[in-house]
C-alpha cells in the first residue's frame, strides 16, 4: 500500500536517490515510505551520542511510524509514568537510537533514577526529562549514569538553564511552541557551545529556521495513523469509486 503524502506537511517532500546510488551502492536501499527532510542532513551540525552524529529524531513511540520512517533516532517521550517493557521494547525493536523519557511533572525521584539506569542498561543512546524535573534529581541521575541527558525547555532564561547544566544536563531540547526559535538562539548566545536541539514545526520553512537559529538537532513529529489513512482512503474512493 502506498501511502499518500500529507498535503501542506513537510512529510510530503520525497527525498531523491543518486544515479551514483542507484548504480553503484552495494548494499540495497530501502526507501521509506516518510522521509525526513533532506535540509536537515545537509544543515545540521548534528548531537554526538554514543559516538553517533544524530541530525533529526522522530518523535514517537509508534512502531508503524518507526519501522517507516528515516530519521537517525527516536525520542521516545509519552504523557504517562515511563515503563520499563516501553523502553526494552522500543530500543529492540528500532533499529536505531533511542532517547528515553524518564521523568517530568508525574515521575522524579528514586523512580525516575531506576528507569534511568535501566534505560542505560538496555542500551538507549540518551535519556530526557521535561520542564518540571528538579536538577536535584538531575544530579541523582548524572552520579548513575554515563549516556547524555537531555532536559525539556522552554526558556532562555540564564540561572534557569544554568542551573540544568551544573547539575549534569548535556543537551538542551527547545520545545516553546511559536517561540521556539527565539528561544534557541537567545540560548545559543547565553551559551554559544553547549548542544541544543529543538521541535522543527509543521513546516520547512520552520526546520529551515530552527536550524538557522542554532539547533544542531531537529525533532520531527510525525502525522498520526488517522491522518495517513484519510490520505489512503481518500485515494482509493477517488479511484475506484463505488461499485
Amino acid at each position: 500500500m502506498q501511502i499518500s503524502s500529507i498535503s501542506g506537511s513537510f512529510w510530503e517532500n520525497k527525498k531523491k536517490t543518486s544515479l551514483w546510488n542507484r548504480l553503484f551502492r552495494r548494499s540495497k536501499i530501502v526507501d521509506k515510505e516518510l522521509t525526513t527532510p533532506e535540509i536537515i542532513g545537509k544543515n545540521c551540525q548534528g548531537l554526538l551520542l554514543k559516538n553517533e552524529n544524530l541530525k533529526s529524531f522522530l518523535f514517537s513511540t509508534d512502531m508503524a511510524l518507526i519501522e517507516n520512517n528515516d530519521a537517525d533516532a527516536i525520542l521516545a517521550v509519552y504523557p504517562f509514568p515511563p515503563s520499563p517493557k516501553i523502553i526494552k521494547t522500543l530500543i529492540d525493536f528500532a533499529g536505531k537510537p533511542v532517547v528515553c523519557g524518564v521523568g517530568g511533572g508525574k515521575t522524579k525521584g528514586k523512580k525516575s533514577v531506576e528507569m534511568a539506569i535501566y534505560a542505560e542498561q538496555m542500551g538507549a543512546s540518551g535519556i530526557i526529562v521535561n520542564i518540571p524535573f528538579e536538577n536535584k534529581d538531575v544530579k541523582k541521575i548524572r552520579e548513575k549514569i554515563s549516556i547524555p541527558i537531555i532536559a525539556t525547555v522552554t526558556s532562555s532564561d540564564y540561572d534557569f538553564l544554568n542551573g540544568k547544566i551544573k547539575a549534569g544536563v548535556d543537551i538542551f531540547h527547545v520545545s516553546g511552541g511559536a517561540q521556539t526559535n527565539k528561544i534557541v538562539k537567545e540560548i545559543s548566545n547565553k551559551f554559544p557551545d553547549f548542544p541544543v536541539m529543538s521541535t522543527g514545526g509543521k513546516s520547512l520553512k520552520s526546520i529551515e529556521e530552527s536550524i538557522d537559529s542554532g539547533s544542531r538537532a531537529i525533532v520531527l513529529s510525525p502525522p498520526s495513523n488517522k491522518d495517513l489513512f484519510k490520505t489512503v482512503m481518500d485515494k482509493y474512493r477517488n479511484t475506484f469509486g463505488n461499485f
